[in-house]
């Protein structure tokens, strides 16, 4: 297949060309920087700029997969939180933009979304939501609600749109980050009841290939089938990282809510099903964290 990536040099998108160029997919990322990134990937891997016309490079592609976004890992100041609303609605025209410029007729697109999607601000820890439910009421609830309907201009352009409500992707780096964190026993923010939506970098690139060749579409949550609450996440981990200190502390909710909207990231967690994702027939690589994480560790 001929695929155009935007955001393809990120966390997800960098994994996620490699895995395609393995199974000899061409791939053109789009990029506001083509020369910065050029020599990032070792196989050959085309490279175009928002603006560019090349109607050549890019005649029959077959998939547009959207991954851009700002980083919501910063401080929420008032023009942080435009910059990560903006980088993900209008994006959306942006892109539409370049495929008819570039004559790009292709019938489907994958796009990033969040299961921040079901974020509420009053929603008990043991209230139970998937893809069927209903949007929430905190930042990144708006923030994945508008980026997904933002996407509507290309169900008018008859493409099959995919979005996926990605949780806490577990990645070799976050394996190391965690290391270190239990090595010296630093206080883990959060509710202990809450649940910790993971998922595997490998799950998340196995659904987006599995997306690219079965007929579906619609939101899909990419998270592990087994709930676990931050408590259990936390603890699995101690397995695996001995730290100095034998315990973890658990922070209470007023004072996570003292750093302001961004406590949202850590708090309003209800237990999240990916129940689409199971309908649709894919079967996900890792269900259990200690197979994560051994993973992740080798």
């Amino acid at each position: 297949m001929n695929i155009l990536i935007a955001g393809g040099t990120g966390l997800i998108g960098f994994r996620l060309v490699n895995s395609l160029i393995a199974q000899n997919h061409n791939v053109v990322i789009l990029s506001r920087n083509p020369l910065k990134y050029k020599n990032k990937f070792q196989s050959k891997v085309n490279f175009i700029d928002w603006n560019a016309t090349d109607i050549e490079l890019l005649k029959n592609i077959d998939a547009v997969i959207k991954l851009s976004g700002e980083s919501v890992a910063q401080l929420w100041t008032k023009s942080v939180k435009n910059r990560i609303l903006n980088s993900r609605v209008d994006l959306s025209k942006k892109l539409l933009d370049f495929l008819k410029r570039n004559q790009i007729n292709s019938n489907l697109l994958i796009n990033a979304s969040a299961i921040g999607f079901y974020s509420r601000k009053e929603m008990n820890s043991n209230d139970v939501v998937d893809e069927y439910s209903n949007s929430g009421d905190s930042f990144l609830s708006k923030v994945c609600r508008l980026n997904e309907e933002s996407c509507k201009i290309f169900d008018e352009e008859n493409m099959r749109v995919v979005h996926l409500r990605i949780g806490m992707v577990l990645t070799p780096s976050f394996s190391l980050l965690i290391g270190f964190s239990s090595l010296f026993s630093i206080p883990i923010p959060g509710a202990k009841n809450y649940y910790f939506p993971w998922v595997h970098l490998e799950d998340v690139v196995g659904f987006i290939d599995y997306a690219l060749t079965n007929n579906i579409e619609g939101p899909f949550n990419l998270i592990t089938p087994e709930s676990i609450t931050h408590k259990d996440f936390y603890h699995t981990i101690r397995k695996h990282y001995r730290g100095i200190i034998p315990w973890i502390l658990f922070l209470p909710v007023f004072i996570i809510k003292m750093i302001g909207d961004m406590s949202e990231m850590v708090l309003y967690g209800p237990k999240t099903m990916p129940k689409r994702t199971l309908e649709s027939g894919y079967k996900f690589k890792f269900k259990k964290l200690d197979k994560a994480l051994q993973n992740l560790g080798k």
